[in-house]
């Protein structure tokens, strides 16, 4: 025997009744735990390779969830992003107390352009939901631009010969917007197209491009929250995971912040683009199963 259980986002979900006696909300309280678990794990491990990249962790976060298929895609864009900033403010402290060196005024500039285009592409978001009506069509377009982002970023990482070095401010202001709402509208982070445009456009290391990178990552992600709460709500979530989220997120990025301390340049690269190819993976898995 089953139950359909109206606790999330109100949509219905049917779950196995868990006997032995459990009450209906012992039941509810085990299911959440359940389901708390396994996001704890997912979140963690990818703050961790995430924190040491630069990706953030959402670009394996969204397609895991999506898989996984228990919460609508508002809902997966929403504990992605509050996972990321949690990742991005423990592992750029982290960093900075390690002695990594950060401009601070070019990574503010690139932040604010960030900022900007976190909301703007959020507002993509759901207006593409609201004039679609249905979630699926939006989850297709998300995969297929990621898909696009990731080839277009394993290219450039290979290509070591590409290197400039902008000094304008309006540049740098521009393409945080991009990267920005590049970011929010996918929900993976933007470290795959941070990183490898920080080192063309400003002549960065790998390495220091992933510090850049989560730093952009944390205002482009914070302006989604703030946004979400605005124009959405907070109370539309299912708010019952997010401690979860939040205490997995912060280890992985501790964990991975250390870690990065210890990789080579040449290390950080080949993870880097082992990454990018298994979420370009997971993507691909996501899209068939949709079809």
């Amino acid at each position: 025997m089953c139950v359909s259980l109206v606790f999330l986002c109100g949509k219905r979900k049917r779950v196995p009744c868990l006997r032995f006696g459990a009450t209906f909300s012992q039941r509810i309280e085990l299911i959440i735990l359940f389901i708390g678990i396994i996001y704890s794990i997912i979140i963690f491990l990818a703050c961790i390779l995430g924190a040491i990249v630069g990706l953030g962790g959402g670009v394996f976060i969204r397609p895991i969830f999506d898989a996984i298929g228990y919460h609508p895609v508002l809902d997966i864009g929403f504990f992605s992003s509050t996972a990321i900033l949690s990742m991005a403010v423990v592992s750029t402290v982290k960093k900075m107390r390690d002695g990594t060196a950060i401009d601070v005024k070019k990574a503010l500039l690139i932040s604010a352009g960030a900022l900007l285009g976190g909301m703007l592409g959020n507002l993509l978001l759901e207006h593409l939901l609201a004039a679609f009506g249905t979630q699926r069509p939006v989850q297709y377009m998300q995969i297929i631009a990621t898909i696009v982002v990731l080839i277009f970023s394993l290219i450039l990482t290979a290509k070591s010969n590409m290197r400039y070095e902008l000094k304008s401010k309006l540049y740098a202001a521009v393409l945080g917007v991009a990267l920005g709402a590049i970011a929010s509208f996918l929900g993976i982070g933007g470290g795959p197209i941070n990183v490898p445009l920080m080192m063309i456009f400003f002549g960065l290391n790998i390495k220091d491009a992933t510090a850049y990178s989560i730093i952009i990552i944390f205002f482009s992600h914070l302006s989604r929250i703030i946004t979400l709460g605005v124009t959405v709500g907070y109370a539309h979530f299912d708010l019952s995971v997010l401690p979860y989220v939040i205490i997995a997120a912060a280890a992985g990025g501790l964990v991975g912040a250390r870690l990065s301390k210890t990789f080579s340049e040449a290390t950080v690269r080949k993870l880097f683009q082992g990454a990018i190819c298994i979420v370009i993976l997971l993507n691909i898995v996501n899209g068939l199963f949709l079809i």
